[in-house]
């Protein structure tokens, strides 16, 4: 398959009939044409942020060779993608290896025939184009493995991968963190209403909603199938409330349409601060804290807050005998405490 348009070529070479004729050719295949007379300029010109797909260079020019210019070129791995053509009057076997060490991906004989610069032109078009796909499809792989599908969020894996990246930069930068579970209200209904396909809409477009509306660096992932993660680098549980009730107003509150008619979301929000503590542990607790905004009635926030522990007076602690032993229990509802 070849590329919808004509690639855009580069010629670095200082002899004027050489760059007459390419010049030439290549404006009847339509190609656009750049010409630089200079290695160290055309080396530039290369490692610029949008290289030309074709070089042909020349392997004598003033100031570095054509060999010169791959050697330092393909020492960058991002610089690989354009297809480089070395061009000299006169070819041998240990030139075509040094060449192709060097990074060459094809050798052109001056004086340029046409008609062997038309095929390799074609082949080069080919690859070029082929490479193109294989980029897409595994840039494709990449992002499926790490986002939702339905959603283009982050996946549940990618995010807990994240947000221990996330931690540790807090905890070098001093910076507070926040991390907020919401979990949307009675979003099976829509299922129930309008079908799994109309239910999947609005979850598109809810997180179309959530890139808009986030910070750039805020991460967001979807953890269930209505239950979303929202950390928020640089806030305080306060920021975090305070973010929260402009979700609620900005991506939830504006219907969402459904078939021929307006669906609006509520959702139920828990928070809770990193403090540089294992991100598991801070789930566990803005967990919680989304439970407490469920038990509440829904449609609300809430940001857990660690259970308060008193001491008793010595006088109403009632005394035991010395010989009797002390049972301790874990309790499951306090993280990590010990009651007697």
């Amino acid at each position: 398959m070849l590329p919808e348009t004509p690639p855009d070529v580069l010629i670095a070479s200082a002899d004027a009939e050489t760059v007459h004729l390419l010049s030439a050719l290549l404006d009847s295949m339509q190609c656009p044409v750049e010409v630089i007379s200079d290695g160290m300029d055309a080396l530039r010109r290369l490692n610029g942020e949008q290289p030309p797909r074709i070089a042909l260079l020349d392997i004598d020019l003033p100031s570095m060779g054509g060999i010169e210019i791959l050697s330092e070129l393909r020492r960058r791995e991002e610089q690989r993608s354009t297809w480089a053509m070395l061009m000299s009057e006169s070819v041998d076997l240990g030139a075509v290896r040094t060449a192709t060490d060097a990074g060459a991906d094809d050798f052109l004989l001056k004086p340029v025939d046409e008609i062997d610069l038309r095929v390799r032109m074609r082949v080069a078009e080919r690859v070029q184009a082929l490479m193109s796909q294989l980029q897409r499809e595994a840039a494709s792989v990449r992002f499926h493995a790490t986002h939702d599908n339905l959603t283009g969020t982050w996946n549940r894996e990618a995010m807990l991968s994240l947000l221990f990246r996330e931690t540790d930069r807090a905890q070098r930068m001093k910076t507070p963190l926040a991390m907020m579970l919401l979990d949307l209200d009675g979003f099976s209904q829509i299922n129930l209403d309008f079908g799994y396909e109309s239910g999947d809409r609005v979850l598109q477009e809810l997180g179309a909603r959530f890139r808009r509306f986030l910070r750039s660096y805020d991460l967001v992932g979807r953890c269930g199938e209505d239950e979303f993660l929202v950390a928020l680098p640089g806030c305080t549980t306060a920021d975090a409330q305070q973010m929260a009730k402009r979700i609620t107003h900005a991506v939830l509150k504006k219907p969402f349409p459904v078939q021929r008619d307006l669906a609006t979301l509520t959702a139920s929000i828990g928070i809770a601060g990193s403090r540089g503590r294992s991100p598991l542990v801070v789930l566990r607790e803005a967990e919680r804290a989304l439970a407490n905004a469920k038990l509440s009635g829904k449609n609300c926030i809430r940001v857990y807050s660690p259970p308060e522990i008193t001491e008793a007076p010595a006088s109403d602690i009632p005394s035991r005998p010395a010989a009797e032993p002390v049972r301790m229990r874990i309790s499951p509802e306090l993280s990590g405490g010990i009651v007697s």
